[in-house]
């Protein structure tokens, strides 16, 4: 009676935490969706009611995305974001999968003490790293009018090429893959050499298509720190059919205060790809924050 007491109790136990987790689950659920939904009421909102007292408006009114659509050219913008994105996604992918891989299987002369000095890097401020990232960006060769030895032009400046270099490769994309890769069996590698195949073609074909995971989250990753990135396409890019939508909603904080119809209507254009993204993998990214610390 003892045993079927004590079972009994373990099970009440575990529903009750399983109730307070869903509680508190659904209470960040809301307060993360507090900021959205009063973004949203906001921008159709009139601007003499948005620092109104009331929470509902008026009358709803469409001005604020017409004037956001219009004025500051929002398709481009959205084109200009998604265009240098998309590149990040790739070869956050592609590069810091093949850089983890190297880290986690090849054998080379300080590669341990490599790998540390790249970590060190991840507590460097981009701030700091902004004039001398804008020196190389301007120096790439047979780039932008530039030479072989990088010289005479503007190198990759003002070009969605050069918006996108820093985010094309990223430590902590490194360090997410070579956690994922060191936790693969070395068995299966080694049956795959055995059987003829070369190291690229076990990466290729073995490797990176069970590293689903890894890849969405690097990919959703990216496409956040890019699309919502504002100082380095502020310094890199001089023309306006360039910009991203970042920069185009600080066109309306102007000289005597801000507008703050057209910025907030614009800010939920820009959001809408950003949730799209996540909902769509998220499944993938919530179940692969626990692996990249697992083997180190």
């Amino acid at each position: 009676m003892d045993k079927y007491e004590t079972a009994f109790r373990m099970r009440a136990g575990d529903l009750v935490a399983r109730r307070l987790l869903l509680l508190i689950g659904i209470v960040l659920g809301v307060l993360w969706m507090v900021p959205l939904v009063w973004m949203a009421i906001m921008s159709v909102t009139p601007t003499a009611e948005i620092f109104g007292s009331g929470l509902l408006p008026s009358q709803i009114t469409t001005e604020h995305y017409r004037v956001a659509w219009t004025e500051i050219n929002m398709p481009q913008l959205l084109i200009n974001s998604a265009i240098v994105s998309a590149a990040a996604v790739v070869g956050q992918v592609l590069l810091a999968a093949m850089a983890g891989y190297a880290f986690a299987r090849l054998e080379f002369p300080g590669r341990r003490l490599i790998f540390a000095l790249l970590l060190v890097t991840m507590m460097v401020p981009f701030e700091v790293l902004v004039v001398p990232l804008f020196l190389a960006v301007r120096a790439i060769p047979l780039l932008g009018g530039n030479d072989l030895f990088g010289l005479g032009g503007i190198g990759a400046i003002n070009s969605h090429f050069g918006i996108a270099l820093p985010n094309l490769i990223t430590v902590y994309g490194v360090f997410l893959f070579r956690q994922l890769f060191l936790s693969f069996p070395r068995e299966i590698e080694e049956a795959s050499i055995v059987d003829g195949a070369s190291r690229s073609r076990f990466f290729w074909s073995i490797l990176l298509p069970n590293a689903k995971t890894a890849m969405v989250t690097m990919g959703i990753l990216a496409f956040l720190w890019t699309w919502n990135d504002f100082l380095w396409p502020l310094v890199v890019v001089r023309d306006a059919d360039l910009f991203t939508t970042q920069i185009g909603l600080a066109s309306f904080n102007e000289q005597f205060g801000t507008r703050w119809g057209p910025l907030i209507a614009g800010s939920v254009l820009s959001t809408v790809p950003v949730i799209a993204v996540f909902l769509i993998g998220q499944r993938w990214f919530l179940s692969s924050g626990v692996r990249a610390g697992v083997k180190g």
